[in-house]
């Protein structure tokens, strides 16, 4: 489980494609305290698992799986990651559960300054709309973010200036992919809803939406 607090930006340093898998490298500084080979890690919101550690750099494998479904299927040599550890029972949690397991990729249709904040617009393909609502939580790219406004098919996020300077926010361009997380308590209720009324009223999920 995370947080969706970023712990800091790592930078992928190697990749080797496997058969089926793909291996990588990222170095980082702030995270190996404590880190160590089996432990979680979440990077750019996908939960990966520490294989091996060396000095200020750990490696980790992505599954065929992982490579279809997260931005992390176009990995490669010198792009920014977002990483945090695990989080630990017994302290605050900043942001919201987040479990690492993405839930689809999309892209960024918007982005323009306010001030010294920013304000972005992402694309929600129609069969996830369900599961947003306004002022609710979403995971992008491993951050716990709030949801602004729902406009058509985007949710508008305002970026404040700590997230800008702290995560890969601040590099992210219009057109750009990221992964997204739907918030674990609102795919529960949403889910449930839905196979009750399924059950009472033999709906389909299809005319809910």
């Amino acid at each position: 489980m995370f947080t969706g607090i970023i712990e800091e930006i790592g930078t992928v340093i190697e990749r080797k494609d496997r058969s089926t898998t793909i291996s990588v490298g990222i170095i980082a500084s702030k995270i190996f305290d404590d880190l160590k080979v089996g432990d979680s890690i979440s990077v750019d919101g996908v939960c990966l698992t520490v294989e091996d550690i060396n000095r200020n750099v750990f490696y980790a494998s992505l599954s065929p799986e992982t490579l279809r479904l997260t931005t992390l299927g176009k990995i490669r040599y010198g792009i920014s990651v977002n990483l945090e550890r695990a989080a630990k029972y017994g302290t605050r949690i900043g942001g919201h559960l987040l479990t690492g397991h993405i839930d689809f990729k999309t892209r960024i249709t918007s982005k323009r300054k306010q001030g010294e904040n920013s304000i972005i617009l992402v694309k929600i393909p129609s069969q996830y709309k369900i599961y947003f609502v306004k002022k609710g939580s979403v995971g992008i790219d491993g951050i716990s973010l709030t949801i602004a406004d729902i406009i058509n098919d985007n949710i508008a996020i305002w970026l404040i200036p700590h997230t800008i300077k702290n995560t890969t926010m601040r590099d992210k361009k219009i057109g750009d992919e990221v992964n997204v997380e739907i918030d674990m308590i609102a795919k529960v209720l949403v889910e449930t809803n839905i196979n009750l009324r399924k059950k009472n009223g033999k709906i389909s999920k299809e005319a809910i939406m």
